[in-house]
């Protein structure tokens, strides 16, 4: 479905992704772990059409449908079906938590679809249900990161984006949207995941790439890369 080959981008003068080359299937989850800075949500951005590469490609495939990520306007890529929530979660803070949804499906046009995929969201945060009617902004971090989640989520998702869902949050809301993000699975839904929480990355994974200063050092399924003793000692913070 995701097929990125020889991916460079540039912050200015600074070469942040450096021939970076992975794919992803349909149905399945692959997880990018690393270091601050290894260039993990350039990578998302980069996705999303927010960066532009200065070569290499990037390519999402939905049947026949084929779409340039490395080319196309963000906007298209939205209306393609790749959602990316990012990080720090980024809600409206003064819109309530029903308006903050809205906003999410503000590219489909079947009523019908909307509410049900509505009453999906609501099923998978019911919190955010009864939360509808406040601003966004007097939200817990947590229910801020379910919010974010939910409103992508709306967009109906064909290859979802998610940048550090965990970031910054307590244990039980890092349970919720890790417990979320399997259901997603489940549901056969596409996702390349950012996750500071390698541990927690790595278990949920089909496939994982460890990004080091702006390239992939190491690829393989989730269980493989648990298992590598460099991956252990590094990211998992395993001492032999």
């Amino acid at each position: 479905m995701l097929e990125v080959k020889g991916l460079n981008v540039f912050r200015g003068a600074t070469h942040v992704l450096k021939d970076v080359s992975f794919d992803l299937s349909m149905g399945n989850v692959a997880a990018l772990i690393g270091a601050n800075g290894a260039g993990k949500s350039t990578t998302l951005q980069t996705l999303s059409g927010l960066l532009r590469p200065r070569s290499g490609s990037a390519v999402m495939r939905d049947g026949e449908a084929v779409i340039d990520l490395a080319s196309a306007a963000p906007e298209r890529i939205v209306r393609a079906g790749l959602i990316h929530c990012p990080e720090g979660r980024q809600i409206f803070q003064s819109l309530t938590v029903a308006e903050n949804l809205a906003m999410g499906a503000y590219a489909r046009t079947d009523r019908s679809s909307i509410a049900a995929s509505m009453g999906e969201v609501h099923e998978l945060f019911p919190i955010l249900k009864e939360r509808a009617s406040l601003a966004g902004g007097t939200l817990s971090g947590g229910e801020q990161m379910m919010l974010a989640i939910a409103r992508a989520l709306l967009a109906a998702p064909k290859l979802l984006l998610l940048d550090e869902p965990s970031l910054g949050l307590a244990p039980k809301f890092v349970d919720t949207i890790f417990e979320v993000i399997a259901t997603l699975k489940a549901r056969g839904v596409t996702i390349l995941l950012v996750e500071q929480n390698a541990a927690l990355a790595l278990e949920i994974a089909d496939r994982a790439y460890v990004m080091e200063n702006g390239r992939i050092a190491l690829a393989g399924t989730g269980q493989e890369l648990i298992e590598n003793d460099r991956v252990r000692r590094a990211y998992l913070g395993v001492v032999e």
